[in-house]
């Protein structure tokens, strides 16, 4: 977390994928001012049971968003699906921004998301194709870009962040990575900024605005 202020990063959100887990994000989250905390069941760990009451009572501590939840058609455990459903209502029902995660799954996303009806939902590691794009933010989706944006092989990632309304761009990293952890996003953003034509500081203040417009109201 200090090589993360060090590095100029402001504010970032931490996520909590099971019960063994959620205690330590909490932690995170009273400790440093920055960190904006967010529990859930990730869908790889859908066998855990006795976990929607406890995650309430996490979401109810402080102020906070529903993730990581999600669909993963790869790896996805059974029943994963219905706990994601399940924790699009609690999202909902608190009124809390959800973190989603979404593998192979796509196609259905949109479905559920307009059962549930969140206040606005932010896509984890985007990987959708540039054509859904329009349609997801229409439902109140924010975008989350990584370190792929790096790759120049990676051409429909690159597409699908210029089809990104620019007011709903977030960037992230899986920390730690290369050692950095979330110090690295720093790298991200410069890598969007010049495939968007934009000069780096000013998408930086752009997704540091997005990100206190996601937390909003908490």
């Amino acid at each position: 977390m200090l090589q993360a202020e060090a590095a100029g990063v402001e504010g970032m959100l931490v996520c909590g994928t099971a019960p063994a887990d959620w205690g330590l994000v909490l932690e995170l989250s009273l400790r440093y001012k920055n960190v904006t905390p967010c529990f859930g069941l990730h869908p790889w760990c859908a066998t855990e049971e006795g976990w929607l009451d406890r995650l309430e009572e996490f979401l109810t501590r402080e102020p906070s968003c529903v993730g990581e939840i999600g669909l993963d058609g790869l790896k996805g455990l059974p029943g994963h699906e219905e706990n994601f459903a399940a924790q699009l209502e609690l999202a909902r029902k608190l009124g809390r921004p959800a973190v989603i995660h979404c593998v192979k799954s796509w196609g259905r996303l949109p479905e559920f998301l307009k059962a549930a009806k969140v206040p606005r939902f932010m896509l984890h590691a985007y990987g959708g194709a540039p054509e859904l794009v329009r349609e997801l933010s229409e439902l109140g989706a924010y975008f989350s870009f990584g370190s792929e944006l790096l790759d120049p092989n990676r051409e429909k990632l690159r597409a699908a962040l210029r089809a990104a309304p620019k007011d709903r761009l977030l960037f992230e990293t899986e920390a730690p990575e290369r050692g950095a952890g979330p110090a690295a996003v720093g790298g991200t953003v410069a890598a969007a900024a010049e495939l968007l034509g934009m000069p780096h500081e000013e998408l930086a203040g752009l997704s540091l605005a997005n990100g206190l417009a996601f937390i909003k109201n908490l």
